[in-house]
């Protein structure tokens, strides 16, 4: 089901651990009319981008280049499409020969973008970078491509230092919406569509109109806006996948143990997401949680066994069983699978 369901978009950005098949469930077990909404780990922000949750919403993550590209895309939404997809005029109006066409997604373009987000800090780093390519041509025309492609890196290098904020979203857009699993390491062979992009950008651009941004850390975040009326959503790095997560300090096992710690004390409604394992089933053991299992395919191993499930747990300090098949949240759909005998839903 998709957000549009809910009055909201998809997620304008790809995101290790995203969370769009699990919104349906999520949706039907939050509480009723929050004041305040705060996403502590926003990620690719699909519970944020799901809809309205309550009358103030705040997004936050501890990766700076994510949290850069949300508040480029709210504020500077034409010009982030723009460098994108050039569909706009110098002018700031519409291309009226805008066809449908597929958003430059070739191996050159990753390379350029990579070498820029990842080295263009250091010059003398970034330096070292052209130099091998260059030196990795053997012939004729190799060495000609080279040196084309070493052009386009400098020029997008050159363009970076005159507006950093705008041209670290732009490379990192490409770089997780091109790369395998979001990764950001890794290009992807896969067609991106002009269209799409806009569409998506766009609505995500209206969505973040009413949100607030953040870039702290989640204990700081928690602590500072914690009372009644608040409800968290925490959905942290994964027990043992926490390395997938680059550009932030990996979220060890005190982290998990200091979050545990926080939440256990917060008056404010919480609600987690977490893999079902048993470090997290014993971390999270006081009478006061509520634990539900949910079943999904995993995404990360469908091509190669076909139905392999994926087992999360969504755990709440508050009655989330009595929602999910009573609460006033069955407005919003009608069709929804049952809790087996183990407390385990399977999607």
């Amino acid at each position: 089901m998709s957000n549009q369901h809910y009055g909201g978009c998809d997620p304008p950005i790809p995101w290790i651990g995203g969370k769009s098949v699990l919104i349906p469930v999520i949706r039907r077990i939050m509480p009723d009319y929050p004041k305040k909404y705060v996403e502590a780990f926003g990620g690719g922000g699909a519970l944020t981008f799901s809809g309205k949750i309550a009358p103030i919403q705040i997004y936050n993550d501890f990766n700076q280049h994510l949290v850069n590209f949300m508040r480029t895309l709210k504020s500077r939404a034409d010009e982030l499409i723009s460098r994108l997809t050039g569909v706009y005029n110098a002018d700031g109006s519409l291309r009226e020969d805008l066809v449908k066409e597929y958003f430059l997604n070739a191996r050159d373009q990753f390379i350029i973008s990579s070498k820029v987000f990842y080295h263009g800090e250091d010059f003398e780093d970034f330096y070292e970078q052209i130099k091998k390519i260059i030196n990795s041509a053997q012939t004729h025309d190799e060495k000609l491509h080279k040196l084309w492609l070493a052009g386009e890196i400098i020029k997008e290098y050159d363009d970076r230092t005159k507006d950093p904020k705008l041209w670290d979203a732009v490379n990192f857009y490409i770089l997780m919406k091109c790369s395998y699993s979001a990764t950001g390491t890794s290009w992807a062979i896969k067609p991106v569509n002009y269209e799409s992009v806009i569409n998506l950008l766009n609505g995500a651009f209206r969505m973040l109109q009413n949100v607030i941004i953040e870039h702290k850390d989640c204990i700081d975040l928690i602590r500072f806006h914690d009372a009644p009326g608040t409800f968290f959503y925490c959905d942290p790095p994964y027990y043992m996948a926490e390395d997938l997560y680059n550009g932030v300090p990996l979220f060890g096992d005190d982290k998990h143990k200091q979050l545990h710690d926080t939440l256990l004390n917060c008056e404010s409604k919480v609600l987690l997401s977490y893999n079902d394992c048993h470090f997290i089933d014993e971390l999270y053991c006081e009478d006061k949680w509520f634990k539900m299992r949910v079943a999904r395919p995993n995404s990360m191993i469908l091509h190669n066994e076909p139905g392999a499930l994926y087992n999360e747990f969504l755990i709440a300090n508050y009655d989330i069983f009595s929602l999910y098949n009573n609460g006033v949240q069955t407005t919003f759909f009608n069709d929804y699978e049952p809790i087996d005998n183990e407390g385990r839903i399977v999607l």
